[in-house]
């Protein structure tokens, strides 16, 4: 959460059009990343990057060919897109307060070293990547884009879909509110998108449904010092493979699952783009993940997404 020192400020963004909210990281913005990255342990310092203009006509374009429907939902509450470095992420999402509490909107941090010489694939694979320690002769390939489409731009769409994600989750009764505290939480069953995949404990806290875990879950890290091998990739997907997550990285936490659902169901879905994971060991391929929105372990959520974005 972001205190806004003047809430005015923040509230004047949107008298702008949503594709002109593009520019540096505000400094509370990244004073904010950086108090969270110490408190968490994150050497990353941040800093606010000014960028040229390819990469801002890249974001910018990024959000243009998103579905209008996506657009019209980020009008009202996304404040802006802010161009930064080391992040400790690819990105970051959070509210932003004014000094009374009251909500005036979602801000979203972009880390322009993520991408300045990555393609939509490279970024892709790089990222699908971290939880895995290399070993020789294992290999994982992601795909987001294809050969004709592979570029800078494509990677900022997925990347910025997921984040997001994370906007329009905000306030919306999908989940807890991520600035709450646990004991704000209703009952699972308050909430529109956690009983799809989640329960609260009694102790409050919020793990998968038993049909949804699985034992390597609770190794899966991403942009973290890897704890598993490569040679554990394909059980990692296999598992999976049996549960009802979009991707690897939705299986991390109730809100990252909820990003990454509105992300690849409107990039594999709407936009009609692909999305695959291919693991190999020795150039053989062991695994193939993907066609998640086709098959029945979608459904509920593939319902409601359709329900929020009306396609």
């Amino acid at each position: 959460m972001i205190v806004a020192a003047d809430a005015a400020q923040w509230d004047q963004l949107y008298d702008l059009p949503l594709l002109e909210r593009l520019g540096p990281a505000q400094d509370e913005v990244i004073a904010h990343v950086a108090q969270v990255n110490a408190s968490t342990g994150v050497a990353a310092q941040p800093t606010s990057k000014q960028v040229d203009a390819d990469f801002h006509a890249d974001v910018r374009a990024a959000m243009a060919t998103m579905p209008a429907s996506v657009q019209a939902l980020l009008d009202g509450v996304l404040l802006g897109v802010g161009f930064a470095r080391q992040l400790g992420s690819s990105a970051i999402s959070d509210i932003v307060v004014s000094s009374e509490g009251v909500i005036l909107g979602v801000v979203v941090a972009l880390d322009v070293e993520a991408f300045e010489a990555r393609t939509a694939n490279a970024w892709a694979t790089w990222k699908e990547n971290t939880p895995f320690t290399p070993q020789d002769g294992y290999r994982l390939e992601a795909q987001i884009a294809a050969p004709e489409d592979d570029n800078r731009q494509r990677a900022l769409q997925y990347l910025l879909l997921h984040e997001f994600g994370h906007v329009l989750a905000a306030g919306r009764g999908l989940l807890p509110e991520w600035w709450n505290a646990a004991k704000a939480m209703r009952s699972a069953h308050d909430y529109h998108y956690l009983p799809l995949t989640w329960q609260i404990t009694p102790a409050l806290q919020v793990v998968p449904l038993p049909g949804n875990d699985f034992s390597l879950r609770a190794d899966v890290v991403y942009y973290q010092a890897p704890r598993l091998a490569a040679s554990q990739m394909r059980d990692a997907y296999a598992q999976l493979q049996g549960t009802n997550f979009a991707t690897l990285y939705a299986a991390t936490s109730m809100h990252e699952d909820f990003a990454e659902s509105f992300a690849s169901y409107v990039h594999a879905v709407m936009l009609g783009q692909p999305q695959h994971i291919r693991i190999f060991h020795n150039n053989a391929l062991l695994l193939q993940f993907d066609g998640y929105w086709k098959t029945e372990r979608s459904t509920a959520k593939r319902r409601l997404l359709k329900q929020l974005l009306g396609k």
